[in-house]
């Protein structure tokens, strides 16, 4: 799993727990340029005992930077005006996440959830 993946796993893990809007501060062109996988992360996942799986280096996504691993996934950019009255919500990094999370489970009414797209 990426460092991106987890991440999009984290948030949506924390807004199950959490039903309010999050906005997210758009990303620095400079990290969208970035490589989404990159050596220094996989050892920092993989130095953690606490870490729980292990992270390698995955040559389907080695060329990918940030920013098209979101076009990969459908981010959609949206319109700063847009996100003007969004509270930002951000939680410690103490916050206890679930060891397990099927959003199945957390959303039973979502007609889609489950449905890959391909």
């Amino acid at each position: 799993m990426s460092y991106l993946a987890f991440s999009l796993f984290v948030l949506v893990a924390i807004s199950g727990f959490h039903p309010q809007v999050i906005a997210v501060k758009p990303v620095p062109s400079i990290k969208l340029n970035s490589r989404i996988l990159q050596e220094s992360i996989v050892k920092q996942i993989n130095e953690d005992p606490k870490a729980g799986w292990e992270a390698a280096m995955n040559p389907q996504f080695s060329n990918y930077t940030v920013g098209q691993f979101k076009h990969l996934l459908g981010v959609k950019p949206a319109p700063q005006k847009d996100l003007w009255n969004t509270p930002l919500i951000t939680h410690p990094k103490s916050f206890k996440l679930p060891s397990s999370f099927d959003a199945r489970i957390a959303w039973p009414q979502c007609s889609t959830i489950g449905r890959i797209l391909g």
